[in-house]
């Protein structure tokens, strides 16, 4: 157990503003937003040293001066703590006389958007400060009461002009370990006079709390054991809503740090297809749930993650979110936007980074969801950067190498190519997928999982009218068995299928929610009546015939990038996160031309016949027409931009 696991946070701050204050850094910027902390901190009396008297009575620098042995009940009993600039011009004009001056004091300056500006567009305190520097600057005399204070300053430190940040200090504030937040409940029990926790209680509520700041977890405890239900049991003890309290406890929280990491709860489904991709989960569950005990066992740290890339609109995003029903909702699911870190001053960006990084490792064991990578970070390769998005991406591709608590990322992209190359470096992530259109098979998949959606929604409204439906089910083909229903019925697929095939109009998994959705609104079938088999068929085959429906596969540019996705991740080291792909990597073959340029051509070796089924036919004759022309251009333009680099 590392050292710094055993102390508290008050501990490491404590011992970092110390440090600070040691080597005369004139300011010391805590980073944080809480007033308690800070206050704290200025109340422990560790921070300010003893004047050398002009008789020499005391000549110690460094010794502490005790000036608050014990937490006053109000701050007007501390004489030399003071709150905002006003005192830092009177601490610098009585610099030069010791009777006037008196003691050292400490000065707790709040940095905050909305307080006060002159009219030059400064934060208020900015002028007081750059006075005190200066006189703390010009100052030798390293025993005189104005080299012995402590200026504290806490808050936004965008705030913070240039010129003064050479002279600043700054002192992060870590997250409570696991292990202090154990202390605060057991401490908190015999506070409340409550009985301590059993072993599963406390290891639950434990982790419910990681990633909440010391205050804020301080604050949450308190109403668990002071706050009562309906039946007047207290919130500790009733699991169910003491969870709900938490998690909302937390979304507030993240909100409040700047809405860097969004706390997720995904409506629960099936993950239709991606049978690969769902094994390796399945298989590496233990991994994540119980990170600790496969370390002891196996010697093997926490997973790394995942990264899903392919064609739009086929489920990236979806695999995400049914992660978290996969791994029985017991590790919190965290979104990361990279849009939502660009900051609107110098340096703002990447310290959003760095504390959203910081959060997500403190709410370990978590799944970190990166969504759309190649969109984030496309400049940090493409070198249209001024050096932002590079330092951005340097910082995460850091923490994703060296952390040490178990964060699963999951991450997702659309176009590989507009990725930085060390994204796909070993230990970075623990598998590559590739995300290919559905086949035939995963098509009928996705309906009868699109269809099971749509049933759920309907018995929820109905429930939320207080409806009692004699039949629960939306899909009826008018038989009793209910294996022969609508989901499992191939002939209502089939013809739905077909349909398709004969428009040339191939599909996404949202293309198909899409084709659902409007299906049923054509219907108009009343709340209490089933829909028959063969009416839902005649819809959905209506509508793919129509000249009004377009999918992602209808168009021919479409399918140009569809193609150019598929030719990437072939040429990479992706596997497909689903059974029976149309295509695969070995039987793509470059070679030399007599022009000097390299060109590509897809050929199934001798005995493998290309697919049977007439849609996943039709898709495969569609696209392998479209390699040659294509995979020629990425091949080339990718050898002259290595060539360039």
């Amino acid at each position: 157990m590392d050292r710094a696991e055993n102390r508290s946070v008050m501990e490491r701050v404590m011992d970092d503003c110390r440090r600070a204050y040691q080597s005369r850094t004139p300011l010391i910027m805590i980073d944080t937003m809480e007033y308690e902390l800070v206050e704290d901190v200025a109340l422990s009396g560790e921070l300010v040293a003893l004047v050398r008297r002009p008789d020499g009575y005391l000549d110690k620098e460094l010794a502490y001066y005790e000036f608050i042995r014990s937490r006053p009940d109000r701050l007007s009993r501390c004489e030399n703590l003071f709150f905002g600039p006003d005192k830092l011009h009177l601490a610098a004009a009585m610099d030069g006389d010791l009777e006037r001056a008196g003691q050292p004091g400490i000065y707790v300056v709040a940095l905050e958007r909305d307080s006060p500006k002159p009219r030059q567009g400064e934060h208020g305190a900015i002028p007081a400060l750059r006075s005190y520097v200066r006189s703390y600057l010009s100052c030798r005399d390293n025993s005189s009461p104005l080299r012995c204070s402590c200026v504290l300053l806490y808050g936004d430190i965008s705030l913070l002009p240039a010129d003064l940040q050479p002279y600043t200090e700054l002192v992060e504030v870590p997250f409570p370990s696991k292990r202090e937040l154990m202390r605060l409940l057991e401490t908190m029990c015999a506070e409340n006079g409550h009985e301590p926790l059993s072993g599963d209680d406390m290891q639950e509520l434990v982790s419910d709390l990681a990633g909440l700041g010391l205050y804020d977890a301080r604050r949450l405890v308190f109403r668990l054991f002071n706050a009562r239900t309906e039946r007047g049991v207290r919130l500790i003890d009733d699991p169910p809503r003491r969870r709900r309290t938490v998690m909302d406890m937390k979304k507030q929280s993240l909100l409040r740090h700047g809405g860097l990491l969004t706390l997720c709860k995904p409506k629960k489904g099936a993950l239709a297809g991606m049978n690969a991709y769902t094994r390796w989960v399945n298989d590496n569950k233990s991994g994540m749930l119980a990170p600790e005990d496969c370390l002891l066992e196996r010697g093997t740290p926490p997973l790394n993650g995942v990264l899903l890339c392919g064609v739009p609109g086929c489920g990236k995003s979806e695999a995400a979110k049914i992660l978290y029903y996969q791994w029985d909702e017991q590790l919190p699911l965290l979104l990361l936007s990279v849009d939502q870190l660009m900051g609107g001053y110098v340096g703002d960006s990447e310290r959003n980074m760095r504390l959203a990084l910081s959060q997500a490792e403190a709410m370990a064991p978590c799944i970190l969801w990166i969504e759309e990578l190649d969109k984030g970070f496309s400049a940090a390769s493409s070198g249209s950067d001024s050096g932002t998005f590079k330092r951005m991406f340097g910082r995460l591709l850091e923490w994703m190498q060296d952390k040490e608590r178990a964060c699963f990322i999951f991450a997702t992209a659309n176009d590989i190519s507009r990725l930085p190359r060390e994204f796909f470096r070993s230990c970075r992530f623990d598998e590559l997928f590739a995300v290919f259109m559905p086949t035939y098979a995963e098509c009928l998949d996705l309906f009868r999982e699109q269809m099971r959606r749509a049933e759920r929604s309907r018995l929820d409204e109905a429930r939320s009218r207080g409806l009692s439906l004699e039949q629960p089910l939306l899909f009826d083909n008018g038989v009793s068995r209910p294996e022969d229903d609508c989901y499992s019925a191939g002939h209502c697929l089939d013809a739905i299928m077909a349909a398709f095939t004969e428009t040339g109009k191939f599909l996404t998994g949202a293309d198909i929610s899409k084709v659902v959705v409007s299906a049923l609104r054509g219907l108009g079938s009343p709340l209490d009546l089933p829909i028959k088999a063969a009416d839902w068929a005649e819809s959905v085959c209506r509508l793919a015939r129509s000249a009004t429906l377009s999918t992602y596969g209808s168009s021919s540019e479409n399918l140009d990038s569809i193609a150019a996705c598929y030719l990437r991740l072939l040429r990479g080291n992706f596997v497909p996160a689903a059974d029976g792909a149309l295509f695969r990597r070995e039987y793509l073959h470059r070679y030399e031309g007599e022009d000097g340029r390299l060109h590509v051509k897809y050929e199934l070796p001798q005995g493998v016949e290309p697919p049977q089924a007439s849609y996943d036919r039709a898709l495969y004759d569609e696209l392998s027409g479209r390699f040659p022309r294509i995979a020629d251009r990425l091949e080339n333009n990718a050898l002259d931009r290595l060539c360039a680099g």
